[in-house]
């Protein structure tokens, strides 16, 4: 059995070369190059690593760190990801909540800041949940009108 920074090394290497979408499918990957471990040792290697999911422009797959930013920025300009993962989104003040499919809304807010909308300063994601703070003299009839162009059919999200 490969050590941790051997697994993880092997982990790095193999999301650098072939598109996964699936701690199942990692795994199958690293027992085939040699490295037996167990789905619960994987998921703390994937936290401890920093891993995240990103949209591609074709579907989900894990990224590390520094490539999901490069995939995310590139997914946020110019291509229209569509709202599937998000589930609604609600507008108090200068602040707007976007409630996602689990797991989902850290890859949301890379999109949204990627995008550099000029109505949305920043967004923090959880789980499921993503903020985002909207520029002053900004409604949200025209955020919403700006982040169509990046998830279309966001609008019929809309709950207030």
């Amino acid at each position: 059995m490969a050590g941790k920074v051997e697994r993880q090394r092997k982990i790095r290497e193999i999301l650098e070369k072939v598109k996964v979408s699936s701690q199942e499918e990692l795994l199958d990957l690293l027992q085939q190059a040699g490295i037996t471990t167990t789905q619960a040792t994987l998921s703390r290697d994937v936290r401890e690593l920093r891993i995240t999911k990103v949209h591609d422009g074709d579907g989900y797959t894990y990224s590390l760190p520094h490539l999901a930013a490069q995939t995310s920025a590139s997914a946020g300009k110019g291509m229209n990801m569509g709202s599937g993962s998000i589930d609604s989104v609600e507008f108090c003040g200068q602040m707007m909540v976007i409630r996602t499919r689990p797991g989902h809304a850290s890859m949301v807010a890379l999109v949204i800041d990627s995008s550099r909308l000029k109505e949305i300063a920043g967004t923090i994601a959880g789980d499921d949940s993503v903020f985002a703070a909207i520029r002053d003299d900004y409604s949200s009839d025209e955020v919403l009108n700006s982040l169509e162009s990046v998830f279309k059919g966001i609008g019929r999200k809309r709950i207030n």
